[in-house]
């Protein structure tokens, strides 16, 4: 479901681009996928100014060294799952070297007979060997540990103590071991040689610079005494590649820790944020003219008669207009009178005598104080503090408006409608499969109380701790997310009880009393919701669910962002008759609502996600070779098997664990960072950092595919503007002769400015000083200048009217 794994100190290294929920673009095996935390994979390696290279194991020690990284030599392993590569038919890539690997190649080498009392001579437990095999990520063996297993066992070396070596040479191996042989003491300090540092770097092998001096880590030196052969000087061997040559030395494997890299880059930061129309709006009541640019509709109150376009509904009994569908006064149905736009006159079939359009709405004269003074005596709200924004008009098709007491209460609790009637909260999508109670706020009453009564593996749910395995149709939403509902509870429980008389719903006061409640989850080119429940809150900006849930609102998780609104409010104040009448205006609208889940008739590419918690043995090898993804179905279970078996068995088993959720960058610095300005530096910055990124490309493309687009669009959008009046925010299509607003007589002003136009001017000359982008770029900046320079020339005061006669131009 288009979701990769980046390590939390990745994100920190980069600058805090990357954070949970960003939406990364990438080379394979997809176009995007969402970025989720996982700390047990491969983390960043960086040079320090000093010249020491380190691998970075947290978030909060990348952060302590963010201003002292000279260059980024090793971002991080990006986890991909298999499914990915499934669903988008692309080969295989050769897996790196992990610990899950190195696991089942232990536990085979355990039990066979022949091989597995080899391991007890090593002064090791049985236990902790078992250990090793059982739980990879967190029994990690010590340096002489893995030495000793490899050489008695013939496994490769643990991924942990295994650095780049395919990314040195073979001379550089022998070179390496030569200095090795000669200098390398019980210190672990070597001279410093300046082609030694760099193969060092090269094999992203960490070191400290100590008095100019080179200094290894222990288990490093360690290590190195083990697969060069130090104690054997005399040791010649010959291989085709370093790789080859370090397994001949060593006498046990050494495998690829990185046979490919894949090149990604940032694409939208992630979101979470309340649905606002804008501008912000409290209810669908228009107030024309009389409520002013902020269409107040308490300021519009303040006119003895106010003429808006609305429904013409009128009561049978009472015979006075009213835009509900019960009069008020007596209760009657009122009925809806269709007229000709054309002429005028009133039709009771479905077409006009003058072949005119049916309508059914007028412009009615409404006297706005009574109604207002009606709604607030209903709710019995006292004085209404503050305004209460409507709109300018109405643009459904029988200009059927809200009641006016819905924009009063949703004033009150400081939320704003869309324009269907629902309020809603948005938020990139994200997939999570397992959690824990204690990490998303759930309680373990309250556990049991909505049905998380045992964990993943079938044990009573006892610890805060213990792993879950999620439902279909729960969600974890954002804690901005909770807070936002929490204030529409608060609207709904007001609505019920002033509005319609009954009794309060939610009663919630803080964010945890919504957990268990049911919510609609809808994507914008649909037009059914989905039902879900809340079950916790996270601190990220995104809204966590099971897969299956997001593939029922059509969508692949690759960055894309849905709405989620409270069940109930949907069913109270989602009408159709709001909807615009303009094309388009019926998709992202709850028009149906999907209470229950069927899993086997969401989108097919859902179910290309592995179940399984470890790979085997044989996909690894496949990898190597670049095999297609099918030829290894029988390899890696999805959840196409349980499709196919109709077992309704939808859990999915996870290969890496993640210590926290929220244990990474939460906001992206893209968010954070003030200006334009302020992102392109820092992305360039960033570049110049990265040994894998060129800085001059970077420029290159950021200018030709954003900054000079942007310039020459701008100055067309200015150079064709439409004029806005500042009283009442006409648009004419023209600028009126008069030079004033034809409507109200206020003053019209310009759309676009001048600054607007030239935001990107000063990041696009510093960019082409910076570096050499070539003269192309150099020239057409130059051009989009002089035209900037043209348009903008300053207009002479003191001009003299001079009159010319033909024969001067002659």
């Amino acid at each position: 479901m288009a979701s990769v794994g980046v390590h939390p100190a990745t994100m920190e290294v980069l600058g805090g681009f990357l954070a949970v929920g960003v939406q990364m673009r990438l080379e394979r095996p997809g176009k995007a996928g969402i970025v989720n935390a996982v700390d047990s994979i491969e983390p960043p390696i960086v040079k320090l100014i000093d010249g020491s290279v380190m691998r970075i194991e947290s978030p909060q020690e990348a952060k302590a060294l963010r201003d002292k990284i000279q260059k980024i030599l090793f971002i991080g392993d990006l986890m991909v799952g298999y499914g990915e590569f499934l669903e988008n038919n692309r080969a295989l890539v050769p897996s790196g070297f992990v610990e899950s690997w190195w696991a089942q190649l232990l536990e085979e080498k355990l039990r066979d007979p022949k091989t597995g009392n080899e391991a007890q001579p090593l002064n090791v437990s049985t236990e902790r060997i078992h250990e090793f095999a059982k739980n990879p990520f967190s029994a990690r063996p010590r340096a002489s540990e893995a030495i000793g297993l490899s050489q008695s066992l013939g496994i490769p070396l643990h991924p942990v103590y295994t650095h780049f070596w395919s990314q040195v040479t073979v001379e550089d191996i022998h070179y390496l071991r030569e200095k090795l042989i000669h200098y390398l003491d019980e210190s672990c300090v070597l001279p410093y040689d300046e082609k030694l540092k760099d193969i060092l770097e090269q094999a992203r092998m960490p070191h400290k610079m100590v008095a100019g001096a080179i200094q290894l880590g222990d288990d490093d030196a360690l290590v190195l005494r083990a697969i060069l052969k130090l104690d054997t000087p005399g040791a010649q061997v010959m291989g085709d590649s370093s790789l080859e040559v370090l397994s001949l030395l060593a006498g046990f494997p050494i495998k690829n820790k990185a046979p490919i890299f894949v090149g990604a880059r940032m694409g939208r930061p992630e979101k979470a944020k309340e649905r606002i129309m804008t501008p912000r709006v409290h209810g669908l009541f228009p107030t024309g003219q009389a409520g002013g640019p902020r269409r107040d509709v308490i300021e519009a109150s303040k006119k003895s008669v106010v003429t808006l376009e609305l429904v013409d509904r009128v009561c049978p009994k009472c015979g006075r207009w009213e835009s509900k569908l019960r009069c008020p006064a007596c209760g009657q149905e009122t009925r809806m009178s269709v007229t000709c736009s054309k002429c005028g006159q009133a039709s009771h079939n479905s077409s006009s005598t003058c072949n005119g359009s049916l309508v059914a709405y007028r412009s009615i004269n409404v006297n706005l104080v009574e109604m207002l003074e009606e709604a607030v005596g209903r709710l019995r709200l006292g004085k209404i503090e503050g305004m209460v924004k409507g709109v300018k008009g109405l643009i459904n098709k029988t200009r059927m408006p809200e009641p006016l007491e819905k924009a009063l209460l949703r004033a009150k609790s400081d939320v704003s409608v869309f324009k269907d009637g629902t309020l809603r909260f948005d938020a990139s999508n994200a997939i999570l499969t397992q959690f824990r109670p204690g990490e998303i706020g759930l309680s373990l009453e309250k556990a049991r109380e909505i049905g998380y009564t045992i964990d993943m593996d079938g044990h009573e749910l006892s610890n805060p701790r213990q792993l879950c395995a999620m439902e279909i149709q729960d969600l974890v939403v954002s804690e901005a997310c909770g807070e936002y509902l929490l204030k529409v509870s608060r609207f709904l429980d007001d609505l019920l009880t002033s509005y319609y008389g009954l009794d309060k719903l939610y009663k919630a006061s803080k964010k945890e009393d919504l957990i268990g409640h049911l919510v609609v989850g809808l994507s914008p080119h649909t037009s059914v919701g989905a039902v879900g429940r809340i079950i916790g809150f996270t601190k990220a900006s995104v809204c966590y669910a099971h897969p299956l849930y997001h593939a029922a609102k059509r969508r692949d998780c690759d960055g894309d962002e849905d709405s989620v609104s409270l069940l109930l409010d949907v069913l109270l104040n989602f009408s159709r008759e709001y909807l615009p009448d303009r094309i388009g205006g019926l998709m992202d609208a709850p028009l149906l609502l999907a209470p229950l889940l069927n899993a086997t008739e969401v989108a097919r590419q859902a179910f290309n996600i592995e179940t399984i918690t470890s790979f085997p043995i044989a996909f690894y090898e496949k990898t190597l070779v670049g095999a297609s993804p099918k030829e290894v179905e029988d390899l890696v279970p999805t959840l196409n098997n349980a499709r196919e078996s109709l077992s309704g068995n939808w859990n999915i088993g996870f290969t890496h664990p993640t210590e926290d959720l929220d244990r990474a960058r939460l906001t992206s610095a893209y968010k954070e960072l003030p200006t334009m300005l302020d992102k392109v530096k820092e992305q360039l910055d960033l570049a110049d950092k990265i040994v894998a990124v060129k800085g001059e490309e970077v420029a290159r493309k950021v200018l030709g595919t954003h900054i000079l687009r942007d310039l020459v669009g701008n100055l067309r959008t200015f150079t064709s503007q439409r004029s806005r009046c500042s009283k009442c925010n006409w648009k004419p299509r023209r600028a009126p002769l008069k030079g004033v607003c034809v409507k109200c007589g206020g003053k019209l002003g310009p759309t676009v400015f001048k600054a607007g136009v030239e935001k990107y001017l000063q990041v696009a000359f510093d960019m082409v000083k910076r570096y050499n982008v070539g003269e192309y770029y150099r020239q057409r900046l130059d051009l989009i200048k002089v035209e900037l320079d043209q348009t903008f020339r300053p207009i002479e005061e003191d001009r003299t009217q001079t009159k010319l006669l033909v024969g001067d131009f002659a």
